[in-house]
């Protein structure tokens, strides 16, 4: 498939995995009353299932295995984009002073980007 199909597909699951993530943190915060940081892990994490069948079944078919070595490494993929998207709304909360919401679109600007390349070249290689 070629690379502008994959990233325009990938755009668009994250952007579903991205409205679930906001529904949930903005539920979590406001009705939840749980901390931005807490609620924010807890939301990117209910986002979970948008993300892996939409890359797997529809981002990256012909590379998708299914199989115990293509789990494992989304699931490091998955650490390695929560572990930057707690720390993007870390910073932004805790060193520039930003509400939750701005972390949030800072992630959302951010770790994608790292997402994708991880995913294309390692999860999904197709072995």
């Amino acid at each position: 498939m070629p690379l502008r199909r994959e990233l325009l597909r990938f755009g668009a699951v994250g952007l579903a995995a991205t409205m679930v993530h906001f529904a949930l943190l903005t539920l979590l915060v406001e009705a939840g009353g749980l901390p931005p940081t807490a609620a924010n892990g807890a939301a990117f994490l209910g986002a979970l299932s948008v993300t892996y069948l939409g890359q797997s079944l529809w981002v990256f078919p012909a590379r998708s295995r299914h199989g115990p070595r293509q789990m494992l490494r989304f699931a490091a993929s998955l650490a390695l984009g929560f572990g930057a998207n707690v720390a993007v709304m870390a910073v932004s909360l805790d060193l520039l002073g930003l509400g939750y919401r701005a972390g949030f679109v800072l992630a959302v600007l951010l770790v994608p980007a790292l997402s994708f390349v991880v995913n294309r070249f390692w999860v999904f290689d197709g072995r």
